[in-house]
């Protein structure tokens, strides 16, 4: 299904503080949008309210709009965050996981781990799924809906973590959601809780390593 314009420019613009195209603290404008994207005021205008309403721009009243930077310290509180939802959420889920929740979950590592030469934003796409599908085991929509948002202010500091672990030689390349997909085909509820915490808390770790390095 074609996208509309708003939805092209909203995306592209995501794609563009994901990969660190757009850095923190940067302002975008409505005159420099539309010439980037080719097109006119009105869904640039939405496409930036939007963004503004998902937290990924903060609109500047005779400025334009700005990328927010995240602390080293909102980096922490926002990964804890997961941790304590994730698990909690899958946690709850172990009575209610069905045959069909795993099939999409073993489809989104497949397609994932068999994908070569990603970018970062495809990377973080990718992620993105696994970890929402997983949420949606418990059925609840109220947790879904606060991790969506959640892991759009993850994706602001995304790129760090990446280029991080590649130059280190660490990226996870997935290893965690295989076991994950594993200790859940076991039946082992409790094992697939705590490699989903380790999934997190590595990025933490390493996010905080880059930082500090670059500080």
């Amino acid at each position: 299904m074609k996208k509309s314009l708003k939805e092209q420019v909203y995306s592209g613009i995501v794609e563009k503080i994901i990969s660190n195209e757009y850095k923190p603290n940067s302002i975008l404008t409505e005159n420099s949008v539309m010439s980037l994207f080719k097109c006119s005021k009105a869904p640039v205008r939405e496409a930036l309210i939007e963004l503004c309403k998902d937290n990924y721009l903060n609109s500047i009243p005779r400025v334009g709009y700005l990328i927010p930077s995240c602390s080293l310290q909102e980096i922490i509180n926002i990964l804890n965050f997961r941790v304590d939802l994730e698990v909690s959420n899958l946690k709850r889920a172990s009575t209610t996981i069905t045959q069909e929740d795993m099939n999409n979950l073993k489809e989104i590592y497949l397609r994932d781990s068999s994908t070569h030469n990603q970018t970062i934003t495809n990377h973080w796409y990718r992620n993105q799924e696994f970890h929402l599908t997983l949420c949606k085991f418990s059925k609840n929509e109220y947790t879904y809906s606060i991790l969506f948002k959640t892991l759009k202010q993850n994706s602001r500091f995304f790129e760090s973590y990446y280029s991080y672990a590649w130059n280190k030689k660490t990226e996870l390349k997935g290893k965690y959601h295989k076991l994950i997909i594993e200790a859940l085909e076991k039946n082992d509820i409790d094992s697939a809780c705590s490699l989903l915490k380790t999934d997190i808390e590595s990025v933490r770790v390493q996010l905080i390593e880059s930082l500090s390095t670059n500080s």
